[in-house]
């Protein structure tokens, strides 16, 4: 007969044995991926037009935009979404140039206005599959507009070599210089957006909603911009 002394002994050692066996079959918890907001890199081209219908313009350019506040602020994730500076990349900032429609349009049209977009801030919700939403002011710059883009009827490719589309091109680049030297004179506006993003992996496209608002030169303009962004 064994002692109940030696009972004991054994016992206790298979329950020691026991716990680490345990242990290692429970699976350790997952750990759910953390993911940053990160920095937009949209090029995006449009046309407004204002609430008369009487003033047009041809949007273009680069705006990049760098997360500054991460809501989630334990993790500094983007769960909660984010709030970032947008900024007119140059030298092609967003630029909306005034231009006239019509064959018979003179790039000397008087009282235009062309507007760039300077700086801003936006807000970004987190990603939703491919999708992501968007919403922010970015402070605008209004001149008046030395010339104005012409907007012939029917100038393409197939009939660039005809004289009226040779002189709409002409004109085009002579107003190169309110998108390589944007200045920072002149009136102020306020640039509100809602946008929204499709994007695979880190490069998608981009749709926004604009609106202009000023009060000095009286330019107020809406209309669709679109892009391709990478992210």
């Amino acid at each position: 007969m064994i002692p109940p002394a030696r009972l004991m002994r054994t016992f206790s050692l298979l329950l020691m044995m026991g716990v680490p066996v345990g242990a290692e079959d429970s699976p350790p918890a997952a750990v759910k991926p953390v993911r940053k907001p990160r920095d937009s890199w949209t090029l995006q081209v449009g046309l407004a037009h204002s609430a008369q219908d009487s003033d047009y313009y041809a949007v273009s350019g680069f705006q990049a935009r760098f997360p500054i506040w991460a809501l989630d602020r334990q993790d500094k994730s983007d769960r909660f979404g984010s709030i970032g500076a947008e900024i007119g990349m140059y030298p092609y900032p967003v630029i909306s140039r005034a231009y006239v429609p019509g064959a018979g349009a003179d790039p000397s049209t008087p009282g235009k206005y062309n507007f760039w977009e300077a700086a801003g801030l936006s807000y970004y919700t987190p990603r939703m599959g491919p999708l992501q939403l968007e919403a922010g002011a970015r402070l605008a710059f209004i001149n008046p507009a030395e010339r104005v883009l012409t907007s012939p009827n029917g100038c393409g490719v197939s009939n660039r070599a005809e004289s009226r589309c040779n002189q709409y091109i002409k004109e085009s680049l002579k107003s190169l210089d309110s998108i390589l030297f944007p200045s920072f004179r002149g009136d102020r506006g306020i640039v509100t957006f809602v946008a929204a993003a499709l994007i695979l992996k880190r490069v998608g496209v981009r749709v926004e909603a604009a609106q202009l608002n000023s009060r000095g030169s009286r330019v107020n303009a809406s209309g669709l911009r679109f892009g391709l962004t990478a992210r």
